[in-house]
């Protein structure tokens, strides 16, 4: 399947291989991601495919002549066989990318490994990590560029199917909060939009109990020991007070939001929806 993403760019996606320029993507990048796609993981490689070996057995020997170091037939064998099995969702481009880099822009790999004269196999094993860290951060980066791309370039919706989508949206909220379930509002949508149309009055009183609310689940966050990964996620995020404040202010338009679908008359509401309500 062609898909033509942005005529502007000359960019077109084709089968997932990126054909003609992508903004702020260089050549290589673009390549390493194309790779990705259409070569034969080293996993896929077995000894019988004698072409593919004698390629991994040079792009290794290369690897050595890049640092100085000679290579002996041995060694080549058993740094094959090394890679194959512990790096097997890369390819042969992938290799070859990783001793450009070596050779002549290691700033690239973010690695302590040292050589010392002699290409072990933790050397290898140090580099070939970092390549991964690498080539997953610049495939992950042309993804990206490619899905901005594609968003920009999506025709824009009717306001027959907005109104639709809306009126779906709130059917459901209401089910989930009739169910006694917590509607979350994702992207704020629901609070954004009652706020734009002024469909509640946000006095003091609301206020207060949506920031009580607020403070409670951001409690509840931190003290559930219960949730995995808990304990590393509090320890790597500064709780200073500009965030905790952002978090329960957070909460708190999520309260409101769920209060508001509690307190809705669903058909009224329904039928007093217009398009021009949803621009905001």
């Amino acid at each position: 399947m062609t898909k033509l993403v942005s005529q502007q760019n000359s960019l077109i996606v084709k089968d997932n291989i990126v054909v003609g320029a992508l903004p702020k993507a260089t050549q290589n990048d673009i390549l390493i991601y194309n790779k990705k796609q259409t070569e034969r993981k080293l996993k896929e490689i077995s000894n019988s495919d004698k072409a593919e070996m004698k390629e991994i057995t040079q792009t290794i020997a290369q690897w050595g002549y890049a640092l100085g170091i000679t290579v002996i037939a041995q060694d080549l064998i058993a740094l094959n066989s090394f890679i194959r099995e512990n790096f097997p969702n890369i390819n042969i481009f992938d290799l070859k990318v990783c001793v450009r880099l070596v050779s002549v822009d290691s700033d690239l790999l973010v690695t302590d490994a040292e050589h010392y004269g002699k290409l072990t196999m933790i050397y290898v094993s140090k580099v070939l990590k970092a390549y991964e860290s690498y080539k997953n951060s610049v495939c992950f980066g042309v993804r990206e560029k490619i899905t901005k791309l594609e968003e920009e370039n999506k025709p824009p919706m009717s306001k027959e199917e907005r109104l639709k989508n809306f009126t779906e949206l709130l059917k459901d909220a209401k089910m989930t909060v009739n169910n006694g379930e917590f509607f979350e509002d994702y992207g704020e949508v629901v609070y954004n939009f009652i706020r734009h149309n002024k469909l509640i009055k946000i006095d003091k009183v609301l206020i207060d109990k949506a920031m009580q609310s607020g403070e409670e689940e951001f409690r509840s966050y931190v003290s559930d020991s219960k949730r995995g990964n808990l304990k590393k996620i509090i320890n790597d995020v500064s709780f200073t007070a500009t965030k905790k404040e952002e978090m329960v202010r957070r909460y708190a338009r999520r309260y409101v939001a769920q209060f508001w679908v509690g307190n809705m008359d669903l058909e009224d509401m329904l039928k007093k929806l217009t398009y021009e309500m949803l621009l905001y």
